[in-house]
């Protein structure tokens, strides 16, 4: 048996090298014709034609390695104020980073604020400012600031956040109103730049009727303690 593969192997490469030494140009290789029946694959022209259609019905495009997927299902709340609440394990991962963007801008923004009501009261009892004493006070605020923004901004749309800001914001109004008016000028500069800082600070993250409340407190107490602006 094995005898009669390799003689047939021998004439049919014999055979194929007669009819490969007849051809002596382009025009003695036979010519057949493709089959034009199935197995057709769809050409670029076909494939573009299709997306364009799934686009003009509104659908998008989902790759053949992600179509039996199941679409992730995210639970979201709707606060009073109009804004969502995400569980913390559908933010994503860059969010982390994004807390500390703005935690980061707050400061450097309450921070300014602090270093020109510092500025700004002692201008008011025509006092020699020193420059360095600011500075230093400045870049201690700075810190403490960072830390209080970064744990109550992100949740501030929460009852409790929002309980704190308003005691915080009617605490700080009022003594600030009762030192101006009782204590002494030294006291009102030392504690009006910090005092004045977390009171915009609180009234800023709270919602608007939040601070609305506050505010009527604080003019509440400015009118019954009989205090004056100036």
């Amino acid at each position: 048996m094995t005898d009669l593969r390799q003689l047939r192997k021998r004439k049919d490469g014999e055979t194929t090298a007669k009819k490969a030494s007849q051809l002596s140009n382009a025009s003695d290789i036979p010519l057949l014709i493709p089959s034009r029946g199935a197995g057709k694959r769809k050409t670029l022209f076909d494939i573009a034609a299709e997306r364009q259609a799934e686009l003009l019905e509104g659908q998008p495009f989902i790759s053949p390695s992600n179509a039996d997927a199941k679409p992730a299902v995210v639970t979201a709340t709707i606060n009073r104020d109009g804004t969502l609440s995400l569980p913390e394990d559908s933010l994503p991962e860059g969010n982390l980073i994004g807390s500390i963007g703005e935690a980061l801008f707050y400061t450097t923004t309450l921070t300014m604020l602090h270093f020109t009501l510092d500025v700004l009261v002692h201008q008011q009892y025509r006092q020699e400012i020193g420059w360095n004493m600011i500075a230093q006070r400045t870049v201690i605020t700075f810190p403490i600031l960072a830390v209080l923004v970064y744990i109550f901004h992100a949740r501030a749309s929460t009852i409790w956040a929002q309980a704190t800001f308003l005691g915080l914001s009617v605490a700080a109004g009022c003594y600030i109103i009762y030192s101006s008016n009782v204590e002494s000028y030294f006291a009102v500069m030392k504690r009006a730049p910090p005092l004045g800082t977390l009171w915009v600070w609180s009234v800023i993250e709270m919602r608007l009727e939040v601070a609305l409340l506050s505010l009527v407190a604080v003019a509440g107490y400015f009118w019954w303690g009989g205090y004056s602006i100036f």
